[in-house]
């Protein structure tokens, strides 16, 4: 069971450089954040965010790049996985399934942060053992980036 957060966490309910501008991925680390994320304005929030707590962040733009990344199985896995469900090309569902299928990523926590909210999609992730189901619209992004590096 996990919580669906849709603003502050009292209000839940329960249910160095890698790849360019990319992120703060340092292939040396052996902690790090994935975000999976096509908007622009949030990886930069999540990577000022990050920045400041000290935390290291990669960023996969779309949802084919990630299964790319999956297919190559040569990344180094990260501590926590932050997954949108709207992605390009490939949605997140078909990303996190795939990273159940993929050895040595079917344990990794993930945290889903998206503006789907429909009962079905909810429990489709639950089922895929995702930790935390974030609602991005009245997102605290503080209260959830907390949350998320507590899996690290």
């Amino acid at each position: 069971m996990f919580e669906i957060c849709v603003s502050p966490p009292h209000l839940c309910i329960g249910a160095g450089v890698h790849r360019g501008d990319r992120g703060m991925y340092n292939e040396s680390m052996t902690k790090y954040v994935l975000l999976i994320e096509d908007d622009p304005a949030l990886q930069k929030a999540y990577q000022m965010k990050f920045e400041t707590k000290g935390i290291a962040l990669r960023l996969v733009s779309d949802g084919k790049e990630m299964m790319q990344l999956l297919k190559q199985n040569t990344m180094e896995r990260p501590g926590v996985v932050i997954l949108d469900l709207l992605l390009p090309y490939v949605s997140g569902f078909e990303v996190l399934e795939e990273m159940r299928r993929t050895e040595g990523w079917h344990d990794i926590p993930v945290v889903i942060v998206s503006n789907i909210r429909e009962e079905g999609g909810v429990q489709k992730a639950e089922r895929l053992g995702v930790k935390n189901y974030f609602i991005k619209t009245g997102l605290n992004l503080d209260d959830a980036i907390e949350m998320i590096s507590g899996y690290l």
